[in-house]
């Protein structure tokens, strides 16, 4: 019908289109006000109606893909109707105002910041630290939504992947301690660890890749052998199977952790002053070294920090390659050294066989590059 009265219109009968338009939504409407009397609330059948009316006028109008775009989306939020109701019924208030303060530092604080370079090399900028902050905090939302919604009592593996979405460090952490409780588990509790920090290196990929791709690149081939080799242990884990009640319960924690994000961006001021300071003042040894401490602290902040330095200077590529294989792996040793005197001793085996595959490709890697 809407096609049919767009088509009209176009050939110059827009009395047509007009009535049809304008009758099918009074037809809508007093079919709404029947089902109100009957005590049947709800909008979605006539939205997706009049929607539906109207996809056929734009067809008729030539906006194919677009139509096309609105009906994929359309038949999604259709089919998961039931689940986005439970969805809204178990946000808190809390989460709301959590959400709309996100949408209000995206799209309203961040392109008021001033994007003009300061510091030493202009490295700094407001617009960008803005960004990473949104980043931060997407990743943290993400990750929240995950715990609160992704049903992690499912098992130790899934708890282990949805926590290492924020941190992998108290992943290992939780875990660790849970083996000393369980050390049955400890097997399947270690493969966790390991597995939670396999969400670091794709991050860690992803972080770099938005600031230098050339730098991504260089990483891509150790970083995704350290993925395969964390996913083994997971693999492992599925195998199993153990009971649901086994995995421990993440807190979520803040929807919205904004101090998080605050100390987020003066770490990361912190770890761009200090990786600028090594290059300045000390030789490439010792400049290397800044960068393994930095890493034991927070891997995205040495990251971002060395791919917008390299960004910058494209000839420092493979230094800032190195620079982040050396954080990654000091990471991983300090995960290592919590999991071993946190943990029961069960619990030592699968952590140094996962975490020590991901030390000796990081250690070919350097040998490689650095020979």
């Amino acid at each position: 019908l809407g096609f049919c009265a767009g088509w009209m219109g176009r050939s110059g009968l827009n009395e047509v289109l007009i009535t049809v338009l304008a009758g099918f939504f009074v037809l809508v409407a007093v079919a709404y006000y029947v089902q109100t009397l009957h005590h049947k609330m709800g909008l979605t059948t006539e939205i997706a109606l009049m929607l539906t009316l109207l996809l056929g006028v734009a067809i008729a109008s030539g906006y194919v893909r677009e139509s096309l775009a609105v009906v994929v989306l359309m038949t999604l939020v259709l089919s998961l109707k039931e689940k986005l109701h439970g969805f809204i019924q178990r946000i808190t208030e809390d989460e709301l105002f959590a959400f709309i303060k996100f949408i209000v530092l995206a799209l309203l604080v961040l392109p008021l910041l001033p994007d003009e370079p300061f510091g030493p090399e202009n490295l700094l900028n407001l617009r960008d630290m803005g960004w990473i902050a949104v980043l931060v905090l997407s990743i943290s939302f993400t990750g929240y939504l995950l715990l609160k919604f992704g049903k992690p009592h499912k098992g130790i593996l899934l708890t282990a992947l949805i926590g290492g979405l924020f941190s992998s460090t108290l992943v290992a952490w939780v875990f660790s301690a849970r083996s000393r409780e369980r050390p049955d588990l400890s097997a399947a509790f270690g493969a966790g660890i390991v597995s939670a920090s396999s969400i670091m290196f794709v991050r860690g990929f992803a972080l770099s890749a938005l600031f230098s791709v050339g730098v991504a690149l260089r990483l891509l081939p150790v970083l995704a052998l350290m993925l395969l080799g964390t996913l083994l242990m997971g693999w492992r884990a599925l195998r199993t199977r153990q009971p649901d009640g086994d995995a421990p319960q993440l807190s979520p924690g803040n929807p919205l952790d904004l101090k998080n994000a605050v100390f987020f961006i003066l770490l990361y001021i912190g770890v761009t002053l200090l990786m600028f300071g090594s290059r300045q003042w000390l030789d490439p040894a010792l400049s290397y070294l800044a960068g393994a401490l930095a890493g034991v602290a927070d891997i995205d902040a040495i990251t971002i920090s060395t791919a917008k330095w390299s960004a910058a200077t494209p000839d420092s590529q493979r230094e800032a390659a190195v620079i982040i294989l050396l954080a990654v792996m000091s990471n991983t040793a300090f995960k290592l050294l919590v999991s071993v005197f946190n943990g029961a001793r069960a619990l030592r085996r699968p952590v140094l066989t996962g975490f020590g595959v991901v030390l000796l490709l990081g250690a070919v890697f350097l040998t490689i590059w650095l020979v």
